[in-house]
């Protein structure tokens, strides 16, 4: 059970790292598209687009990671005020209650880039990219969502904001 445990959080860890790699590549994109546009005049037909599918893809891969390293802004005022079986129970709830909304998320996620498979849809620009390709960042971030919050379940604490990743 300790190798699937760690083998889900390592795998939490890739959402996170790729969520990394995409904010890196939507600032070279942007990066090139402002150097294309104002010294070269000659903008390109892509980046805008594609920066929109990176930024949305980083924030579903990696908001698993930022909840296993207890990094989500947070309101703590009532976990603060209350003692301390009261605050795991809080994080109990918490946790169940984030867990139900990510896989009614993620099961809708999943109809719907099936939809969108089965009726070749692709995006209006000149790149006519099929959605379902952008659009799988929700269902696979969903799932490491369900993924994280079933192993902040399993940890069972009431955290701070310190990593353990």
């Amino acid at each position: 059970m300790r190798r699937l445990y760690h083998f889900l959080d390592r795998l939490i860890q890739a959402g996170g790292a790729i969520a990394g790699i995409l904010i890196i590549l939507t600032t070279g994109m942007t990066t090139f598209d402002v150097i294309a546009r104002s010294v070269f005049n000659r903008p390109t037909t892509w980046a805008t687009e594609l920066c929109i599918y990176a930024i949305i893809g980083s924030c579903f891969l990696g908001s698993a990671y930022t909840l296993r390293t207890y990094s989500h802004i947070t309101v703590d005022l009532l976990i603060n005020l209350v003692p301390s079986k009261a605050q795991k129970i809080l994080a109990y709830a918490s946790n169940v209650c984030g867990f139900i909304f990510s896989l009614i998320f993620t099961i809708y996620s999943v109809e719907h880039v099936v939809n969108t498979y089965q009726l070749g849809t692709t995006s209006s620009s000149l790149l006519r990219i099929p959605m379902y390709l952008p659009e799988m960042f929700l269902p696979i971030g969903g799932l490491l969502l369900c993924i994280a919050f079933i192993l902040q379940i399993v940890d069972g604490e009431a955290q701070k904001g310190d990593g353990h990743l």
